[in-house]
């Protein structure tokens, strides 16, 4: 009796963690896309675990949902709790270049009036940096934001990264 207990609860944890692959390629494609933001806002709303990356993720996936909100006080109260979560990911895990590529990308993306602009450089620098010791998986989706989507690398700063 123990045994099957013990054999549920395991596959219940197992179905209930998340795929830190499938939050990466939804973050990606959520750029421009209600639907898949709102998959990802889906996947990562009810994280309350400790890993600094899954928050910081979940950090982009509020502040990337407050944009599809009509509501001006709800908007502000999820941007803010998304700035949050990401702040805390920098805080909990500061030389986790990847962590520091998501606030990047939302930094970058955030209108001025909201004043979320403030680490851009410091976390590009960073990247720049550190970017040959990062995973294949990180260094991938540096290559395709910095050569796709993003303003502030320059052209050497992309030959860099793209060689």
């Amino acid at each position: 009796m123990v045994n099957i207990f013990a054999s549920v609860l395991g596959a219940v944890v197992f179905f209930l963690q998340i795929d830190l692959s499938s939050v990466r390629s939804n973050f990606e494609k959520a750029d421009n896309s209600k639907e898949y933001t709102a998959t990802l806002y889906n996947q990562l709303k009810n994280y309350n675990k400790t890993d600094p990356v899954l928050l910081a993720y979940k950090g982009a996936s509020y502040a990337l949902q407050a944009r599809y909100v009509s509501d001006r006080k709800t908007k502000k109260e999820l941007f803010l709790a998304g700035a949050k979560d990401i702040e805390g990911a920098v805080e909990a895990a500061p030389n986790n270049l990847e962590i520091r590529l998501v606030r990047l990308i939302i930094q970058e993306n955030t209108p001025k009036i909201l004043k979320y602009k403030g680490n851009i450089n410091t976390d590009k620098q960073m990247i720049l940096t550190n970017f040959d010791s990062q995973t294949k998986a990180v260094k991938d989706a540096v290559k395709r934001y910095a050569s796709t989507r993003s303003s502030v690398f320059t052209a050497t700063e992309l030959r860099t990264l793209t060689q």
